[in-house]
């Protein structure tokens, strides 16, 4: 008996701002994620948090502020241009947000629920709301209830004594609604069992809040600092005499922290900055997880998180990222940040899963009407890819030094990704800006000889030789990929030259990221020849081919018939074993085969000696023919060395 299949989770597809803070209209913003988590880097004023404010205050029951607060003041537009809009993945009509109308509104048959039941289930973090847990309280004692019944538990769910199903923020709601404003009987009867009923429930959510705060510092890597406990005394009521001495007592959640065992009374004044954003982060994330149970549900759960890593160095901030793919793994994520070595971090570690969408947003100015008017840009889920994008763009466009520059980025981000993805191990340097991208690649051939396997390609597995063949492709672009240009002159750089080198570190990405590049070097070589004409890039593809299976080739056979070579730590190349190999050719190569040294001889340009820039400027299809031909002759499964 087979179930039913489980109901997709509802996410936002799109979302556009109108006249919205700093995007003024006519036009709308548009934001396409198809169902994705959305990275957002943008500058200081740019416009980037307008998009949490946004999605905030869309996704809220009672939002802060009317819309029309948030009215873009410069477009000189009429306020019902104001508006935002969200089209969800489940096909039906979009909803707006305007200045008349909000989508939640309870009192209205048109109210979404939707959005209502996202509303329900949003968490919305910025760095000012995370300094609320930590830093407001100066020397004091941390005190948690406001934020806790605000924010932290707002919707967690529980059912009173009477089997009534509620949350923490309506049974809050209802012992300040039941303030009594005369001491009558039944009045100070409501207000009092008003208090009992808040105090059973908030207790209730101690023991689940607290293992979640817990775990998530583990996991954030501060396993040296615990919460012990979360102390409240509970609500009550003081009748006063005295109107003004009236009021509900009790309003405290204090934490009991100790670090490395040591109990802490003021750790906002005791641990460091990035302990305590780590700790805030976690008690914020752990609230909402409280709130909001990780079981099947069509409903939306929205986690919006703007600068909320400012407080932490890039190392503490990786685990972050780690959490939330983990434990949020079933909420539409957004991330904003203004940081943009964090973004190019998070967008290469979150890029590979195909479950982001990233943006950049930049402050413009609209010349016609001489106001601000931010630019909302694509920047590509897989930062390696997008940059080789910009550089193809580049070329296009006749800046050859500006493409050059983008393809090495590239090929350096493209191999610094597949390093971190497996733990390739790399020669350490205290400045990791200082990376050389030869010791990279030396690093990922090394990875490869000895971890092939673990590589799966969407067609099959490519074999050592095809990666070195593709390796080997890349290498005839030295000038462009493997050394810097970032100085103000570079040198002159052919644009044929930059052209090939986007190709063959494009072929390298694709093979890096399993996105293609399977089979055998010989195999692709033969069969990019075959094309009638190949285009520049084919033969460039070819000869990398043919060099990585000649060398491969060469040493099984010096392997095979036990040539001698000089010691060296570095893998013997081409220009090492050839002359080994020919001061041997006697006994290497008896007829019928004692022509290859000499034709092999005279090719050296192309198989053993490194290519210059006149030689690629100068390959043909006859050369490559040719020696396809001599490597494997026809009727050849192989290469003819390993017949020998």
């Amino acid at each position: 008996m087979t179930g039913q299949p489980a109901t997709a989770p509802l996410r936002i597809k799109r979302f556009t701002l109108t006249d919205f803070r700093a995007f003024p209209g006519p036009a709308p913003a548009l934001f396409d994620l198809d169902g994705k988590n959305l990275l957002v880097y943008g500058e200081n004023g740019s416009g980037k948090s307008s998009i949490y404010h946004a999605l905030g205050g869309f996704f809220s029951l009672k939002p802060k502020q009317p819309l029309r607060e948030h009215k873009n003041v410069f477009s000189g537009l009429p306020d019902t241009d104001c508006r935002v809009t969200v089209e969800f993945t489940d096909g039906k009509a979009s909803v707006e947000w305007s200045v008349s109308r909000h989508p939640t509104s309870l009192g209205s048959k048109s109210a979404d629920t939707r959005v209502i039941e996202g509303a329900l289930r949003r968490a919305c973090l910025d760095y000012r709301s995370l300094l609320d847990t930590n830093y407001r309280h100066g020397h004091g004692v941390l005190n948690l209830f406001e934020i806790a019944v605000e924010h932290l538990l707002r919707d967690y769910p529980v059912t009173t004594a009477g089997g009534v199903s509620t949350t923490i923020g309506e049974l809050w709601e209802r012992v300040q609604r039941f303030k009594p404003a005369q001491h009558t009987t039944g009045a100070l009867a409501r207000i009092n069992q008003a208090c009992v009923d808040f105090n059973t429930a908030f207790r209730t959510t101690i023991p689940v809040l607290l293992p979640l705060i817990n775990e998530l510092m583990s996991d954030f890597g501060w396993r040296d600092v615990e919460v012990k406990d979360l102390r409240t005394p509970g609500l009550t009521y003081n009748n006063a005499r005295l109107k003004q001495n009236r009021a509900v007592e009790g309003q405290v959640l204090t934490p009991d922290l100790t670090f490395c065992d040591h109990p802490l009374t003021a750790p906002q004044i005791f641990l460091n900055e990035a302990r305590l954003s780590a700790l805030g982060l976690a008690v914020y994330l752990a609230g909402r997880l409280a709130c909001t149970p990780a079981i099947p549900s069509s409903a939306l759960k929205l986690l919006m998180l703007d600068d909320v890593l400012i407080g932490l160095d890039h190392s503490n901030r990786l685990p972050v990222l780690e959490v939330l793919t983990k434990r949020f793994l079933d909420w539409q994520i957004t991330l904003l940040t203004h940081d943009r070595v964090w973004f190019e971090m998070a967008r290469n570690y979150l890029g590979t899963g195909g479950q982001w969408r990233c943006v950049e947003v930049f402050e413009a100015k609209d010349v016609a009407r001489g106001i601000l008017s931010p630019i909302v840009r694509p920047a590509g889920e897989k930062a390696a890819k997008h940059l080789l994008d910009l550089a193809a763009g580049f070329l296009s466009d006749n800046h050859v030094p500006a493409a050059a520059n983008y393809t090495r980025a590239s090929f350096e981000l493209g191999l610094k990704s597949f390093c971190e993805r497996f733990g390739v191990p790399v020669t350490y340097k205290s400045d990791p800006r200082r990376s050389d991208t030869e010791a990279l690649l030396s690093a990922v051939e090394k990875w490869f000889s000895q971890n092939a396997g673990k590589i799966k390609a969407s067609k099959g597995q490519p074999d050592r030789c095809y990666l070195a063949g593709v390796i080997e492709r890349v290498k005839l672009f030295r000038k462009v990929v493997l050394n810097p240009y970032s100085h103000a002159m570079p040198p002159n750089i052919a644009r044929t030259e930059v052209e090939g080198a986007i190709a063959s570190v494009k072929a390298l990405i694709d093979v890096l990221d399993a996105d293609g590049g399977t089979g055998s070097a010989l195999q692709a070589a033969m069969s990019l020849i075959a094309k009638s004409p190949p285009a520049a890039t084919d033969l460039h593809a070819v000869l990398g081919f043919l060099r990585a299976s000649f060398l491969a080739g060469l040493r099984r056979l010096c392997n095979r018939r036990q040539i001698s070579v000089a010691f060296q730590e570095q893998a013997a190349d081409a220009q090492t074993l050839w002359p080994a190999m020919l001061a041997d050719q006697a006994r290497l190569f008896p007829p019928p085969n004692d022509h290859l040294p000499g034709h092999i001889d005279a090719d050296r340009r192309w198989l053993v000696l490194p290519v210059t820039e006149s030689d690629l400027a100068a390959v043909t299809q006859p050369d490559l023919a040719r020696l396809v031909g001599l490597l494997a002759p026809a009727g050849s499964s192989g290469l003819i060395l390993d017949s020998l």
